[in-house]
């Protein structure tokens, strides 16, 4: 068996070694951090910021009813108990998640693999450009790998040393990854499934500790399990999801360099990444090397999930690229391990090469898009002339969730025509109203902060144009915002006056 304690004192003796493993985890830091504390931010992280003004309880109710497990919420919501109430809080924690899924590589990879491995699943983790995007966001994408990396970590060496600690904590991060993305529990679940088979087959003297910790995660996953089950009923009848699989394969292959960089470059960086890299890891397999089976076994579990993915999506879509980023440290390990096994590694520093210069190139442009003045243009022009009794009216949730979270002393309203009321609980209550006929504001006199996508003007069209009872105080700008509009958001936004009245219907679609 692989003497994993030899690996320690190795590594401690070589100082070389250390220091590069030092020097990424410095970058790391400097790279994720700093991208941290903008202000702006894109929906999905106003609902991470609207979810953790609700008590534990709550975040519980309102999650069961969306798609989301509940534990990233919690952690955001115990920072927020410490140091408040802030966008960069949250943004802290997710950087805190992808600092941990770092450390992976050093404390765990080096000493299963070997020091070479072990630093080039470090170099992935702190250079791949996609890792800089979710490093900064108020998102559970980086808890979630550190998690399910951790849980399949960790069954690895219950099974090569049968230990209580490595069985206990890998049923600990194996619950984590179940309670904080569907995908990472799609992760825990192959790899409870691979521990289970390889136990069976050819160590059966550990089936006894193994059925007992799969027995407990089950046990301890019981009462969010029913609630699964609904979501999964939920889904199967309305998700917003839609799969271009005439797109799909390039999406797939692009994703961890396509953040900011050019197509070109996207395109040669990843095919340059998994060919090298799948190269090695032939050789290494081929070779018998002490870690093949291992990195084998890391891309059957990551290759697994995105096969299961698509399988259900045939039923119902439900997989969409980011969903890649749970189980992404299980691709890192299967090529960082391949890459170790280059017979050339004048081959192999090339490609770091190649790629440290991209990443820095995306780091600046990052930095670039999220820092930029322009992100605050909307905000700020709503902030300067905003009156205490002003109200907002979207067409769209996502800038109602936007400007919710900015403006939460005023009331919000998402008009959806032809809609039906829902039960559903949503975060931004009771700030925002979703609503179905315009007449709701029939008694309203007052200023009306109206702001709807670029794309798609539907009531200043109508309002703005031939209601006789509003008159257009400001005419329509557009707000094209570095950074939401990298995240597919163009806004517009006007200012209406209104009078006391019924509001006549829009008119009939051609």
């Amino acid at each position: 068996m692989y003497n994993y304690r030899s690996i320690i004192f190795a590594d401690r003796s070589d100082r070389y070694w250390q220091l590069g493993y030092a020097g990424l985890l410095l970058a790391g830091l400097l790279f994720f951090v700093s991208c941290a504390f903008y202000k702006e931010m894109w929906f999905d992280e106003a609902y991470t910021v609207a979810m953790v003004r609700h008590d534990f309880f709550r975040i519980c109710e309102i999650t069961a009813l969306d798609v989301h497990p509940p534990l990233y919420y919690m952690l955001a919501k115990l920072a927020s108990l410490v140091w408040g109430q802030d966008i960069v809080v949250y943004r802290l924690v997710s950087v805190t998640g992808m600092l941990l899924f770092l450390l992976l590589g050093v404390i765990h990879i080096r000493r299963i693999c070997g020091n070479r491995a072990g630093l080039y699943y470090t170099f992935f983790a702190v250079s791949l450009p996609v890792m800089l995007e979710y490093s900064g966001e108020a998102r559970m994408y980086s808890w979630a790998m550190f998690f399910v990396t951790s849980a399949g970590i960790y069954a690895y060496l219950a099974y090569r040393q049968n230990q209580r600690r490595h069985w206990v904590l890998f049923a600990f991060f194996s619950l984590g990854s179940a309670y904080t993305h569907n995908y990472a529990l799609l992760g825990a679940f192959f790899i409870n499934l691979s521990l289970l088979t390889a136990v069976f087959s050819r160590k059966r003297y550990l089936l006894k500790p193994c059925l007992v910790t799969i027995l407990a995660q089950i046990i301890l996953y019981l009462p969010w399990l029913f609630v699964l089950i609904s979501q999964v009923v939920a889904v199967t009848k309305e998700y917003w999801i839609v799969i271009n699989y005439q797109h799909l394969l390039r999406d797939l292959l692009v994703f961890y360099f396509a953040e900011n960089l050019p197509a070109s470059a996207t395109w040669l960086l990843s095919f340059g990444w998994l060919a090298v890299c799948g190269f090695g890891l032939y050789t290494a397999f081929t070779q018998k090397r002490h870690y093949a089976g291992l990195a084998l076994s890391s891309l059957a579990i990551y290759l697994a999930v995105i096969g299961l993915a698509l399988l259900l999506s045939q039923v119902k879509p439900i997989f969409i690229t980011r969903y890649l980023m749970p189980n992404s440290g299980f691709l890192f390990i299967a090529l960082a391990c391949g890459l170790a096994a280059v017979r050339r590694q004048g081959v192999a520093a090339l490609l770091c090469t190649a790629i440290f210069i991209a990443s820095s190139v995306n780091f600046y442009l990052h930095y670039d898009k999220i820092y930029n003045p322009r992100n605050n243009d909307l905000r700020a022009d709503i902030a300067y002339s905003l009156n205490p009794d002003d109200i907002f009216l979207y067409t769209d949730i996502h800038p109602a969730g936007i400007y919710m979270v900015a403006f939460p002393n005023h009331q919000h309203y998402v008009f959806l025509p032809g809609g039906q009321e829902e039960s559903k609980p949503n975060p931004f209550q009771p700030e925002l109203k979703l609503i179905y006929d315009l007449n709701v504001l029939a008694d309203y006199k007052g200023r009306i902060w109206l702001i709807e996508s670029a794309n798609s003007q539907l009531l200043y069209g109508h309002l703005g144009k031939s209601e006789p009872l509003f008159t257009v105080i400001d005419f329509a700008r557009i707000y094209d915002m570095p950074y939401l509009s990298h995240k597919g958001f163009v806004f517009v936004g006007s200012l209406l006056q209104k009078e006391t009245g019924p509001v006549p219907p829009l008119p009939a679609q051609e």
